[in-house]
């Protein structure tokens, strides 16, 4: 793009069935609507005519930094997930443009994954199982959460993550849930 965002980008993807770019920058959500123009033109190489512009732009409670954000791309869903450097889990509604629940001391320490369960295409799952997501902090396990209730419904411990962030990710049939550790297992 032609503009540089103010401040680091630590966590983007599609959003909307790719209609959209979900970033997050700083304290601020931005969704961008965006063109990439494929076609390769040898006398006009040098000028961009790739295209994004800001539609939207939502700040976060307590003007903390994001650290990761979480939103299911693969089917039409409104909502949002944050995590800050304070701590703190935010649900966002973006038909309403605004802060929807907040979690205040979701772990001890910043959370530097959010994952929701996101299912497949191939498989079915129960409507309530799209309500559940995972969590996980530098130093601690892994923590369920389910967005009815707002409560951490389960934690996940005995796998050592104190130095390096180690990922998570749902199976797609929602039954499973897999995370990496520092002993390697």
């Amino acid at each position: 793009g032609r503009g540089r965002l103010c401040k680091p980008v630590p966590s983007a993807q599609f959003y909307y069935m790719d209609a959209f770019i979900l970033l997050s920058s700083g304290q601020e959500l931005q969704l961008l609507r965006y063109h990439v123009d494929p076609v390769r033109d040898e006398i006009k190489r040098y000028k961009p005519r790739s295209r994004y512009e800001c539609v939207f732009r939502l700040s976060t409670r307590g003007a903390t930094e994001v650290t990761s954000l979480s939103a299911v791309n693969d089917f039409y869903s409104h909502v949002v997930l944050t995590a800050g450097r304070n701590r703190t889990l935010q649900v966002f509604d973006l038909n309403t443009g605004c802060s929807a629940a907040v979690i205040a001391e979701a772990h001890s320490r910043p959370i530097h994954q959010i994952c929701q369960n996101k299912g497949s295409s191939f498989t079915t799952q129960q409507f309530q199982a799209y309500n559940l997501f995972l969590t996980t902090a530098v130093g601690e396990g892994v923590r369920l959460w389910d967005l009815r209730t707002l409560r951490c419904e389960r934690s996940f411990e005995g796998h050592p993550n104190r130095g390096y962030p180690c990922r998570i990710a749902f199976s797609p049939c929602g039954r499973f849930v897999a995370c990496g550790a520092e002993d390697r297992h």
